[in-house]
């Protein structure tokens, strides 16, 4: 018997996983109902938030698996099955995107599929923003990430019942390409999903921006399932200081990576002074949006940098737990910067600040945040909480950076 293999279905983790995602969705689902009670516009928006945020999550939870077999990081071993096991919501992610759909063809999301605008429609963006096209682009990001959900992740969950390090050896042939092809597709959805919102704005930088977004909020999420696991004393000897300070110092690295990503977009395109790129800064800097602008810079950048850059927080679970939880809540700000102002301009309205909009956004959130920690309880009921078999375990079980713990 393999006394690394923990299966937590006969545990209350599990349970609780499932409780704290009901109770997040609940609440997200009445916040979403309440702000758009009169304004059906803001459930539109709400949903495509809460959308985005899962999607984003889910995703990247499965390139952090294969980006550690890339690299072949060793130290990653005893924790990498917490996120492959929370991006379970990549299998469901085809049903969640349904409502949409209807959104779109109905009209209520992308202006520019029911636009007589010339500019629109010709040349390659004419050809880009065909909806033949669109759709086929959406069908092949979701084969795309759940092929890469069940090789990545499959091959993990089945070493666990070998002796052989064959679905280990797969693993890092495949990660590659991958690696590649994610680094593409969630490009492109933002590009797609988020940016064609405002079909005459465009970012070059736009996709890299949303990729460290995305990863700082995954390993935010990461660490706070870690935390909750540990406090329950699930892995006892499994993860220690080590693990929480890698992880750290890479929310830190990445915090500063998604600040230098968002300051070269908005220097670039203030230096270009160009009234097609502009645009998208001068309506979020005004009618009451600049305060997410703000709250933005702060939460993603100035609280975690100044937090996380002593050694001993990264290195206290419950300190480094605390800057995970802010940069979540950072992410859904961001996010509802880049999102939200365009559904408060329904019907011909400027583009002012309505808490009922942010109301119904940040149920979405909740809504979609709860329904993956729903999916990943049935996850972590069933599969080993702990790559068992992985060949890097024990020196992953052994690592030691050589960091000083202060008494």
């Amino acid at each position: 018997m393999n006394p690394y293999r923990i299966i937590l279905g006969q545990t209350p983790f599990p349970g609780q996983l499932r409780r704290l995602g009901v109770i997040l969705a609940l609440i997200g689902i009445a916040a979403f109902i309440a702000g758009g009670l009169g304004h059906p516009q803001y459930w539109w928006g709400g949903y495509l938030l809460g959308f985005i945020y899962a999607m984003g999550l889910s995703v990247t939870l499965v390139f952090f698996s294969a980006l550690s077999y890339l690299v072949n990081a060793g130290w990653v071993a005893a924790v990498r099955r917490i996120p492959e096991l929370l991006s379970s919501f990549v299998l469901v992610l085809p049903v969640a995107a349904l409502p949409l759909v209807i959104g779109a063809l109905t009209g209520n999301i992308y202006e520019w599929m029911h636009s007589s605008d010339e500019h629109l429609h010709h040349g390659f963006k004419g050809f880009y923003l065909s909806q033949p096209f669109f759709w086929a682009r959406m069908v092949f990001y979701a084969i795309v990430w759940i092929v890469m959900y069940r090789v990545i992740v499959g091959n993990s969950l089945r070493q666990d019942d070998v002796t052989d390090i064959t679905p280990t050896q797969r693993n890092w042939k495949l990660s590659a390409p991958f690696v590649l092809l994610y680094a593409l597709t969630i490009t492109f959805a933002s590009f797609d999903l988020v940016m064609t919102l405002e079909p005459h704005w465009f970012s070059t930088i736009f996709g890299v921006y949303s990729f460290a977004g995305h990863f700082v909020a995954s390993l935010a999420l990461m660490l706070i399932v870690m935390r909750m696991l540990e406090r329950g004393g699930y892995l006892a000897g499994i993860l220690s200081r080590e693990h929480y300070h890698d992880v750290g110092k890479l929310l830190f690295a990445f915090t500063i990576f998604w600040t230098y990503v968002a300051f070269s977009q908005y220097f670039i395109i203030w230096y270009g002074n160009l009234p097609e790129e502009t645009v998208f800064f001068a309506k979020r800097l005004s009618n009451g949006w600049e305060i997410f602008g703000w709250a933005s810079l702060f939460g993603h950048f100035v609280i975690p940098f100044l937090f996380l850059l002593r050694q001993d927080v990264k290195r206290r679970p419950q300190l480094a737990t605390i800057g995970a939880i802010i940069l979540l809540i950072a992410h859904a700000i961001d996010l509802s910067w880049v999102i939200l102002p365009v559904f408060s301009a329904a019907h011909g309205e400027p583009y002012q600040l309505s808490w009922m909009l942010v109301l119904a956004g940040w149920g979405g959130i909740a809504a979609m945040l709860g329904a993956v920690l729903i999916v990943a309880s049935r996850a972590f009921a069933r599969h080993s909480a702990v790559a068992c078999n992985d060949p890097y375990l024990h020196e992953s079980l052994d690592y030691h950076s050589g960091a000083y713990d202060p008494v």
